[in-house]
This record gives C-alpha cells, sequence and structure tokens, in this order.
C-alpha cells in the first residue's frame, strides 16, 4: 500500500490485489500517508520557505522575507489538510461504486444508493453488470466522442477567462465504470410517453492529462452524481416502439476531482476554480434542465418533435426580503453588517439580484422568471452572500435554502418565510406563481394586464418554442474556405446560440431553443448566422411575432426563409430552415396545500418597490447544494416505550399542520409524494398545558431523505412572575444530547423583554440520521436574560425517537416545563 499512491483502486476486472477494502477505511490506513507522499509534501512546502529565506539572505527582501516565512509555511500546511480531506472523500466514493451494495450499508449516508431510502426506487444491479461488461467499449467510445466534442466547447468556455491553446494530451476514463444507484418508473405520466429516474454514480479512477497555454495539466479520480431523467415519447406501434428520448440532470449534479501535474504542484487556486467552472458550464449547457440531450430513434417522427423543447410552464419567483442575517464585516465603532444579494439557480439558469449594503433586514422586491420543463423534482435553490468589495477575497455565505417546485406547480402559490441552512440563523421570505402554458387567446390580455399592474415591464406573457433546423447556400467569410457557421437566436435581451459547424455551406443544427416573450403583440426574433472564426455575419432574418399570432395554432412548421446578407438588405439565395411555437401563460386556480397552513388562497403576488431582473445567463454554481423547506401532515401518535425524564406533557391530539423538514448537502433523490386539496374548514388551535412553571409548544420534523430533524420553537405561555418588578426576559436553548459538551448542537432563539407569553416561530436544525434517533434527546431549556448570568425558568429533556421516526415524521405538542436537571447541564 505504501508504494502504490493513486493506485489503491485496481481495475474492476482485475481487483483481487490492490482494490481498497472498507477495513483499511475503517481502521484508517486510507488516511495515513506513505513515505513518499510525506517526503513530497515536505519538499513541496520547503520550496517556498528557502526561495523566501534566500530572497532574505542576499538582501532582496530582508523585511518581507522573515514575515512570509511562516506564513507561507502555515498556509502549505493547511493547503495539505484541505487537499487530503478531499482525497480521502474521492477513494470512499470509488470504493462505494466498485464494491458490492452489500457492503455499502455501513458506508457513509451521502454514498448509499438511493434505492436504500426510497421504496419506489428499484434496484438496477442486472443494470450494472450489463454497464460493467460493455465499459471497455463504452469508455472507447466517450474518449472519442469527449476528444471530438468537449474539447473544442472547453476552449470556447476558456478563452472567455484569457486562457487559450486548451487541447486533451491523455484521456483514460478509467476502470471503474458507472453505477446506476436506482431506477424509479412514473405511473402519472401521459400516455403517449414513459418517463423514469436514474441515480448516476461515477466514481472514476480516471487519468485525464491536457495542456493549457502549454502548462501540462491534468485531472484524476473525476467524479460526478446526480439524478437523471429520461423520457421516452413518443410511443409508436411499430418498431423501435419509441420514436426518441430525451436525457437531461433535474438538476446540476455533483463534480469533483483532483488535480495533477504543474497546476498540482503550484497549487493555483485560480485555475482550480475556472476548471471547475467550465466543467460544470459544460455539464449544464449540455444535459441540465433546460438544456437536454434528445436521441430520434424513429424515422418515422420528424426530429424537431423530439428536439423542440416545450415547457411544462413557467416559474415566476419573488424574492422580497430577508431578515436577522449573519454580520458578516464587523466594526469597531458600530454594530456589525453585512452587504446581502441572492443567487437563484432552477438547474442551469441563474439570476442574481441587486446587493443592499449595510443591512441585515434587506428588502430586494426582486422578480424573475424561468421556464421549467419537468417541475417534479426540480428544486429552486437560493444562496446569500454577503458582497466584499476587495478585489480577489471571496464573499461570505450567509446561508442557502432550496425549494420543492413540483409542489408549486400543483397549488399553484408559494408565499412562506423560510429558514435559512448553513448559517446561524437568518430567513428569507420568497413568493413563487406558477403559470401554464395555453392556446387561449384572452390569456394574453389577462397576462399583459397583471404585468401592467405590477409595473415591472420585463416579466412574461408568452412563450416561443425555435427549432432551428438547418442553413443552406451560406456565403464564404473568407475567400479561400468555406465559412463555421452558428445561428445567434435573440428574443429580447436574451441571445441563445446553436453548435458551430466547421467548412460547411450547408449546416445542419436540428437544436431547439425556448424562449420568454414581454409581449408577442410587439416582440421580434432575430436570426443572426455568424461566421464563428472571424465573427463575419453571414445573414439576418428578423421575424415578426405579430404574424405567429395568426398563425394557426400559433405554429409555423420548418420552411426555408430568405436571409439578408449584406448592408444593403439585398437578398440572396442563402436560407435558414426552422419552425415556431408560440403559446400563453394562464395562472392557475390557487389551491391550498394541506400540510401548509401559511398558504393563502387570497394571496396575490404583489409590488412593493419593484426592481427589474436581468436576464437568465444560464451559468451553474458548483457543488450545488440542495435542502427542502417541505410541510406534511401526519398524525400524531402516543408513545410507548423509552419515556424521557419530563413527566408531564400535555400531546396534541389533532393532526400537525405545520413541520418543517430541512435539507441537507445530499439533493432529495426522488419526489416526495405530496397531497394537495382545498381545505373546508380551520382546525382549532390546541389547548397549552398547565404547568406550574409556564408549558412550551414545540414541533419535531424529521426527513429521512435528507437525515435531518427541525425543532420548531412556537410559543412560551403562562410563565411565572417571582415579584412584580421583576418580568422575566425569556429566551430558549437547545442542546442535543449526550455530548452537550459539543457547542456545534446549541441554539438559541431571540429575547424578548417583559414578556410572559412569548411567541418565537423560530425553526433550528440538526444534523442526524435514522440510526441516531434512538439514541439522542432532545434538552429544551427557557432563561431569563439578565445583566451577568441567566436564571433557568424551566426545562424539558425529550427523547426523540418518541415524537418522530421513519413512521411519523413530525409532531407537535405543548410541553410541561420542569425544574432544571442539575446534572451535566450547561448553565
Amino acid at each position: 500500500m505504501a508504494n502504490r499512491q493513486g493506485d489503491e483502486l485496481l481495475d474492476v476486472d482485475n481487483n483481487s490485489s490492490a482494490l481498497v477494502t472498507e477495513a483499511e477505511v475503517a481502521d484508517g490506513t486510507l488516511d495515513k500517508p506513505t513515505v513518499r507522499q510525506t517526503v513530497w509534501r515536505v519538499t513541496k512546502g520547503l520550496v517556498p520557505v528557502v526561495t523566501i529565506y534566500a530572497l532574505g539572505f542576499w538582501r532582496v527582501a530582508s523585511v518581507s522575507a522573515w514575515v512570509l516565512v511562516p506564513f507561507f509555511f502555515c498556509l502549505s500546511v493547511v493547503r495539505d489538510l484541505l487537499r487530503d480531506a478531499g482525497r480521502i472523500k474521492r477513494r470512499r466514493a470509488q470504493l462505494a461504486a466498485a464494491a458490492d451494495e452489500k457492503d455499502l450499508i455501513t458506508a457513509n449516508v451521502a454514498e448509499l444508493p438511493s434505492w436504500v431510502f426510497f421504496p419506489d426506487i428499484h434496484r438496477a444491479e442486472w443494470l450494472n453488470q450489463i454497464i460493467k461488461q460493455m465499459w471497455p467499449m463504452i469508455s472507447a467510445y466517450a474518449q472519442s466522442t469527449i476528444k471530438k466534442t468537449v474539447e473544442p466547447m472547453v476552449a470556447e468556455s476558456l478563452r472567455e477567462y484569457k486562457i487559450n491553446n486548451f487541447a486533451f494530451d491523455k484521456l483514460r476514463l478509467g476502470s471503474i465504470p458507472p453505477k446506476i444507484g436506482g431506477v424509479k418508473v412514473y405511473d402519472k405520466v401521459s400516455r403517449d410517453q414513459i418517463m423514469l429516474d436514474i441515480d448516476v454514480i461515477f466514481a472514476s479512477d480516471s487519468d485525464i492529462s491536457f495542456y493549457v497555454s502549454g502548462i501540462p495539466c491534468g485531472i484524476k479520480d473525476f467524479q460526478i452524481r446526480g439524478m437523471m431523467r429520461v423520457v421516452m415519447k413518443p410511443l409508436l406501434t411499430t418498431s423501435p416502439l419509441v420514436g426518441g428520448m430525451q436525457i437531461f440532470f433535474l438538476n446540476q449534479p455533483d463534480i469533483d476531482y483532483d488535480l495533477m501535474g504543474v497546476a498540482d504542484v503550484l497549487d493555483m487556486p485560480g485555475l482550480n476554480d475556472v476548471l471547475k467552472k467550465v466543467i460544470s458550464q459544460q455539464v449544464a449547457a449540455t444535459m441540465v434542465l433546460p438544456n437536454k440531450l434528445p436521441i430520434v430513434l424513429s424515422n418515422e417522427i420528424a426530429a424537431h418533435v423530439v428536439k423542440l423543447p416545450e415547457p411544462e410552464g413557467v416559474l415566476r419567483v419573488h424574492i422580497f426580503q430577508a431578515k436577522n442575517l449573519v454580520a458578516k464585516d464587523m466594526s469597531l465603532i458600530r454594530k456589525g453588517k453585512s452587504d446581502p444579494y441572492v443567487i437563484i439557480t432552477l438547474g442551469a439558469q441563474q439570476y442574481k439580484t441587486h446587493t443592499i449594503n449595510n443591512e441585515l433586514n434587506p428588502k430586494w422586491d426582486y422578480w424573475c422568471e424561468f421556464a421549467s420543463f419537468s417541475p417534479r423534482g426540480q428544486v429552486l435553490k437560493l444562496k446569500l452572500y454577503d458582497e466584499d468589495e476587495m478585489v480577489g477575497k471571496k464573499h461570505s455565505n450567509l446561508g442557502r435554502a432550496s425549494i420543492q417546485i413540483g409542489n408549486v406547480a400543483k397549488t399553484g402559490y408559494f408565499d412562506k418565510w423560510i429558514n435559512l441552512e448553513d448559517t446561524k440563523h437568518g430567513m428569507i421570505h420568497v413568493r413563487m406563481l406558477w403559470l401554464d402554458l395555453t392556446l387561449e387567446q384572452s390569456a394574453l390580455k389577462r397576462a399583459l394586464t397583471e404585468t401592467q399592474e405590477l409595473r415591472i415591464t420585463n416579466l412574461s406573457s408568452a412563450v416561443v418554442m425555435v427549432y432551428v433546423d438547418s442553413a443552406i447556400n451560406l456565403p464564404n467569410a473568407r475567400s479561400q474556405s468555406k465559412p463555421d457557421p452558428l445561428v445567434r437566436v435573440t428574443v429580447g435581451q436574451t441571445t441563445q446560440s446553436t453548435v458551430g459547424k466547421l467548412r460547411t455551406e450547408r449546416p445542419v443544427y436540428e437544436q431547439g431553443f425556448t424562449f420568454l416573450v414581454s409581449n408577442p403583440e410587439t416582440d421580434t426574433i432575430e436570426f443572426k448566422v455568424i461566421d464563428q472564426k472571424t465573427n463575419t455575419q453571414l445573414g439576418l432574418y428578423v421575424y415578426e411575432l405579430s404574424s405567429l399570432l395568426l398563425a394557426q395554432n400559433m405554429r409555423v412548421d420548418t420552411q426555408p426563409y430568405d436571409l439578408i446578407i449584406d448592408s444593403k438588405n439585398q437578398q440572396h439565395d442563402s436560407k435558414l430552415l426552422f419552425c415556431m411555437q408560440l403559446k400563453f401563460l394562464k395562472k392557475l386556480p390557487v389551491l391550498v396545500d394541506i400540510n401548509d397552513d401559511t398558504a393563502s388562497v387570497t394571496k396575490p403576488l404583489s409590488r412593493q418597490t419593484s426592481v427589474q431582473s436581468t436576464k437568465s445567463v444560464n451559468s451553474v454554481i458548483t457543488s450545488a447544494d440542495v435542502s427542502e423547506i417541505q410541510s406534511s401532515a401526519v398524525g400524531v401518535n402516543t408513545p410507548t416505550n423509552g419515556m424521557s425524564r419530563t413527566s408531564s406533557i400535555k400531546r396534541d391530539s389533532t393532526v400537525s399542520r405545520n413541520s418543517h423538514a430541512g435539507g441537507g448537502d445530499q439533493e432529495p433523490l426522488i419526489e416526495q409524494a405530496e397531497t394537495t386539496e382545498l381545505l373546508t374548514e380551520p382546525e382549532e388551535e390546541p389547548a397549552p398545558g398547565t404547568g406550574i412553571l409556564g408549558s412550551i409548544q414545540i414541533t419535531l420534523a424529521f426527513s429521512v431523505a435528507r437525515q435531518r430533524l427541525n425543532v420548531t420553537i412556537h410559543k412560551v405561555v403562562n410563565l411565572p412572575i417571582k415579584e412584580p418588578s421583576d418580568i422575566p426576559d425569556p429566551y430558549v436553548k437547545l442542546y442535543v444530547l449526550p455530548k452537550k459538551e459539543n457547542s456545534n448542537t446549541k441554539r438559541k432563539t431571540e429575547t424578548y423583554k417583559d414578556n410572559c407569553n412569548p411567541v418565537y416561530e423560530e425553526t433550528f436544525e440538526y444534523i442526524m440520521g435514522v440510526a441516531e434517533l434512538n439514541s439522542k434527546q432532545l434538552e429544551v431549556t427557557v432563561l431569563t436574560k439578565k445583566t451577568w448570568h441567566s436564571p433557568v425558568l424551566g426545562q424539558i429533556v425529550l427523547n426523540i425517537c418518541d415524537y418522530v421516526n421513519v413512521n411519523t415524521p413530525s409532531f407537535t405538542g405543548w410541553f410541561d416545563l420542569e425544574a432544571e436537571i442539575k446534572e451535566g447541564t450547561v448553565g
């Protein structure tokens, strides 16, 4: 093991000698560096130290050298620790991909296949055996395809960062094949299609080398995991029974790798960040919604039937405000503040709000829209950052949140305050409206009227789908060479481009695009044919959308259109073939989720001081982390075992309506079952307890999919007053037992002055697995804030498994406070 750095994993066909075993992971062998690794690490750490020392010795930088020596040495140590952690994570993922699924039960939760968590996802070991057998052939084909198609795309993307001359030198995808973690087939879909989700895990031992501006670099141990959706439609009565397939990722997959070569030796963080962003962009531009990989399987089906994208609807998002954010900009003179902004992402579509300076309770009143092609399973991600004006400094994290949009598409509306994750505290107010597509002419007038009332000019009233088929008889941009044409399609401020074709006057594109349209009565679609090497315009065509309103079903089939190829507007024999479909946006009748008591059937989206959104840049943020704020309607069961140290408890006999399940680092792998219906009559508020020290109302909600426990502190009532002049200033403190000394489990609410019946409505999140529910307790303490100490007003300790488990994921109830339990309690 000591003499095989980077060779822990052998070919899966010869896995008898060097395969990393679970024993190595368990006993820490995987974490121990080899002798060669240690020598190499010390050498790399000494190089900058010796260099700086020499500069000081020769009086080139005598003052600064002695300051920089310890700084660079510490930086090198921290860098190596972070890199080793990433390598160990990748090795364990490779073990999970190469080993038998029975061996994975003891692995980390994030590495488990999806069928472990979800009963409607089926194991696919038979499919994994086929992929394993065919992997040498698949790998050879994939290497050839990457060389021909991915290399020019990556080179083009790197030019945006002033990085030129990208070329692959060696391309080896490794011996570990991709693995299918599970397959789910949907039953409630239209009759002419089959839809299934595939959990794709590719933890490879790849070895890829390339040159960037003449510098040799490399990537090894490339890994990717995500939920891939496959839609097969239309279904036929003749062979091959399926007309085509659409393959795509619902959300940005997780991507990880390790750098090699000069980039690794010099530890070039800028290059690493650029490469990771470019790789994510290429994956998103190819296979992350709204981008799809279409495959035509039958000659009986026209290409545009499979390749023309048609969204299921449009999601209108209103980022209204946030409150109680963490202060990142500290000041000695005044209280610390932050400069917050929000990045909103759905698949490969992304928007960014403006920044509000020096504010912990910002109001953005920001609007944006997303075309949604598959709301079932898609997640809207929100990431809050503190902007830093210092050049090169990374913006600080202020928290994140994510929302499953499948239920929004069913109910038509969403309006909630969401607790931010990955931060100490903070909430964000989000509103969403789902808009369906329709051919009804009356819908256009209603949509235009609504946008005028909101006084936001760039909200959409329609969607146009454009399919660019081909071009013929294009002129030459250069006298001695045929053109390298691509087509840029522009609607309003949004431009999308086809893939460039090399040296041809008759390019075939067969690509589809979707555009949001503000007003189809006045907007136009502009087609520009460009030579990608010289950036010369080869042809132009402008289509008035108002003429599409008069077409039958607002659709025109594929036909040639004459291109204008010079400034004198002279028409030549150059033509562009395309087809289009226009549909209007229609608001759904708003339903109320039975699981959500915060929704309303009467709330419209209203405008405050609106800020117009910029158009989507179709970019993706890497390491996408996903979570979900959801509600669940679950009956409450009386616990039968493991009573907690609290003896007097009054439970709700009614159904819990307001339980929030938190999110985690891993995306939910399948869509959760969601039920919506109209509420008939409101539910009565349960009566509080009658404890002498007061009572507290708490909601516990556990998410199996995300391994999270959410605790919501609703209110405290009937706190006693010992003296009329000593009214308490109460707050609530939480700990997870045992190991209470670990401050990571400590949570606190806000403090309310002079209040015996405070209402908090604050939610706190804990990372917790299913197995931990039986061994963990929750300590809830109510204290009063004083100048030099905080006396305890009352306390309860709950066995978590008594209230939530796999079968009962949520519970809301009143608990009578008792005297403080002295042993093991931190005051």
